[in-house]
């Protein structure tokens, strides 16, 4: 008995980690998805612009410096927290 309960509590646990996850990464798409104006799926600097806090991190953000922040930049910082 004590055993099922603990695993409906794993279960609940990894559903809410799963949901809130999935939240983080829609949050981000749409994030990109505004700010790239051209719709490549990357955020240019001259798209960066448009938000005073991207241009001013920009180029930590891009990492591999080709001058364009793409999805997997963007999910390694923190900037949508903030």
């Amino acid at each position: 008995m004590k055993r099922s309960y603990l695993m409906g509590a794993l279960v609940l646990v990894v559903g809410i980690i799963q949901t809130f996850t999935s939240l983080a990464v829609k949050a981000q798409n749409s994030y990109l998805d505004s700010i790239d104006q051209d719709k490549d799926g990357y955020i240019s600097i001259k798209e960066a612009v448009s938000d005073p806090n991207l241009l001013a991190v920009f180029g930590k953000v891009d990492v591999n410096g080709d001058g364009k922040i793409s999805a997997q930049e963007l999910s390694e910082t923190n900037l949508l927290e903030n």
